[in-house]
């Protein structure tokens, strides 16, 4: 090789260690790609081969490990190899693509890390067992929500409703309670006086599987019903079970057993399918969607059944206090009403929610 050849490529390694140095004094933690970009920040962590770094540009950021040439740390960074060794120290880049702990002559390489985080946080492994064993406990969590409706003039409407539900659980079995009240009046004349209480159980003995247990009663006298229970169990499918977005599907044997009439002299007993589905979406942090819906038909003939559904939109009012407005479609649909009755009972509703554990 030509002298002047070898000065040349020497200038070029010299100018790029210079560079190198240049960008690690003057910035705190660095992240240099191999496309020559430099992101500046504070490395939060490394986890499934992907290096996350916080800016103050771009949010937080995750670089796959195959896309980085060269990374630097002001601060104490701990790190787990493959082998399961552990080690902490400022990062110091080497020349040939690997990097080492300051005052530690033990070189590296981004491809045999397993965990990577800030010094004196605490270490993966631990968080994960603690969350493991948090996800055990049964937890309380309770909503509380209030419908309210009026006007006055031509003429005076009056409604109000009340929800609350309870549910304690964890990640494999949970209890659900809840109690509802809804009355409404038109010019002193109720047009709405409805109650509803139930109970939901359900137990995963799979990952996908669940057994569940539930059982419901109303009293709606505008109805003419004095008391419907229904009851049911089965099977529970958690067809998608992710972190934003949940739907499962239940079949199951129910009984429904309802006292019709003013003065409760007609009843009705009827073993039944339960059949249904669960879904909720949360479609952004400001945005929610949740859908129950369950059609249950008698055995003896499928052309009596009751369909019950509850579709709404939750936004969350603010982030610190958990208030939020839901607002949704419930109804029922009794394919074999009180006589003068219709089918179909449907109600639009603004609900302001709080919740609380």
């Amino acid at each position: 090789m030509a002298p002047w050849l070898s000065l040349y490529s020497s200038m070029n390694k010299l100018l790029y260690l210079l560079s190198f140095l240049m960008w690690t004094v003057a910035w705190s933690d660095k992240i240099k790609t191999i496309d020559g970009s430099i992101l500046q920040g504070e490395i939060i962590g490394m986890l499934d081969g992907n290096l996350t770094i916080q800016t103050t540009y771009a949010g937080t950021l995750k670089i796959p490990e195959h896309q980085i040439s060269a990374i630097s740390s002001a601060e104490d960074l701990s790190l787990r190899t493959e082998d399961n060794r552990t080690f902490r120290g400022k990062i110091d880049f080497l020349e040939d693509g690997t990097f080492s702990l300051e005052n530690q002559n033990v070189p590296f390489s981004l491809a045999t890390i397993r965990h990577l985080w800030i010094g004196d946080s605490d270490d993966p492994l631990i968080l994960a067992a603690q969350q493991k064993a948090e996800s055990l406990q049964l937890q309380w969590i309770h909503r509380l929500g209030f419908d309210l409706t009026g006007s006055s003039g031509n003429m005076d409407n009056f409604g109000l409703g009340i929800r609350m539900d309870s549910s304690l659980a964890n990640q494999f079995r949970g209890y659900d309670f809840y109690l509802s009240f809804n009355k409404a009046e038109n010019d002193k004349v109720a047009i709405e006086d409805e109650t509803k209480t139930g109970l939901e159980y359900d137990s995963r003995f799979y990952e996908t599987l669940a057994w569940y247990a539930k059982i419901d009663l109303e009293n709606d006298p505008l109805e003419e019903i004095d008391l419907r229970v229904t009851t049911a169990s089965g099977l529970k499918y958690n067809w998608f079970d992710q972190e934003d977005y949940k739907f499962a599907v239940r079949a199951g044997l129910a009984f429904r057993y309802e006292k019709i009439g003013a003065t409760g002299n007609k009843s009705q007993n009827d073993p039944a399918f339960d059949l249904g589905f669960e879904y909720s979406h949360e479609i952004k942090d400001y945005l929610s969607l949740e859908s129950d819906f369950s059609y249950i038909p008698s055995l003896s003939n499928f052309e009596e059944f009751l369909v019950s559904s509850d579709t709404a939109i939750i936004f969350p009012l603010t982030k610190e206090i958990n208030w939020n407005l839901r607002s949704g479609l419930a109804g029922t649909y009794n394919s074999t009403p009180v006589e003068r009755k219709e089918e179909l009972d449907l109600k639009y509703y603004i609900r302001l929610v709080y919740l609380f554990k």
